[in-house]
């Protein structure tokens, strides 16, 4: 059930247990990847650092996980409105890195010096379609220390592992095994009620109880046992039968692309959001521009026929 698209996510992970039984023949990749795992950190408090300077409000989520890792891409939410989104776009411009494309709520830009890409968003979106409502969120901002011993802004686990489970399914419709890692690791830090809290406040339960289960189901194939926290996870939402009926069927292969119907299903949960429901109509609206019609057509092939992302 290996992912090689996802390889920085937990290529890291692997290679430190490796290291911990002394497995001397991954020792180059292992510091190959201690290298990119230091100049990630450095990058995070770089980015922060030059946001700050600039009086943006903004926090990192979905980009330090609860193990080590390294990644391609930073994820940066700007919490403020309009105005501080235009002013972390013109920081950044300012501060040297490459703009890369620029999206209905995001912006991407390129750090050369850690060669890494770096996200900033206006709200959690895909395309015009606001499925986490920021707002929502503020009270659970937290400060996490980096490796280099700096700090930065980040989600509490609760609601990073909402967001990254929201990704999942609503933006990519496709299950990662860092995502797996990414969920048990988080058990150990969330709290229960808050997190059963987030989700139902962010209308994500049908595409939690979606991610859970096939959370349990990699665990139990995996160790033969399921972690307490998880098993009331999936008793609270429900376990649903249908997408690990699938991952079964296709071996326990991930990634696990998602069926059209859990997605639909966690689509229209997500609309009972007011924000959601208006940024729905907003891209209804930009369906009659021709060319983003046509940019959205290429991109929704894309992730239908695509093997990872």
């Amino acid at each position: 059930m290996y992912d090689y698209s996802q390889k920085n996510r937990i290529l890291f992970h692997f290679l430190e247990t490796l290291k911990k039984k002394n497995a001397k023949i991954f020792l180059s990749t292992h510091q190959e990847e201690n290298v990119r795992y230091s100049k990630t950190s450095d990058a995070i408090a770089r980015t922060s650092r030059f946001l700050r300077e600039a009086y943006v409000d903004h926090v990192f989520f979905k980009t330090i996980r609860p193990y080590k890792s390294t990644t391609v891409d930073l994820d940066i939410l700007i919490l403020g409105g309009k105005k501080s989104y235009e002013d972390s776009v013109k920081a950044m411009k300012k501060a040297g890195y490459k703009l890369v494309v620029q999206g209905p709520m995001s912006t991407t830009f390129w750090d050369s010096e850690a060669d890494i890409g770096i996200d900033l968003y206006t709200e959690i979106a895909a395309s015009f379609v606001i499925y986490m409502d920021k707002q929502k969120l503020l009270k659970h901002i937290t400060n996490t220390k980096l490796p280099n011993g700096e700090y930065v802004r980040t989600f509490r686990p609760e609601v990073d592992l909402a967001c990254i489970i929201a990704h999942s399914i609503i933006k990519e419709q496709m299950y990662l095994l860092s995502e797996y890692y990414t969920f048990i690791h988080y058990l150990e830090k969330i709290s229960l009620e808050d997190f059963l809290r987030v989700v139902r406040q962010n209308n994500i339960t049908s595409a939690t109880r979606a991610h859970a289960s096939i959370t349990l189901l990699l665990h139990i194939y995996a160790h033969n046992s399921v972690p307490d926290k998880l098993e009331r996870i999936v008793s609270h939402l429900g376990r649903d039968s249908f997408e690990t009926a699938r991952l079964v069927q296709n071996r326990f292969k991930t990634p696990h692309k998602y069926h059209p119907v859990t997605f639909i299903r966690s689509f229209l949960e997500i609309t009972k959001g007011k924000k959601a429901k208006k940024s729905i109509a907003n891209q209804i609206c930009h369906f009659f521009d021709l060319d983003f019609s046509r940019d959205l057509l290429k991109r929704t092939i894309d992730h239908i026929v695509r093997g990872t992302y």
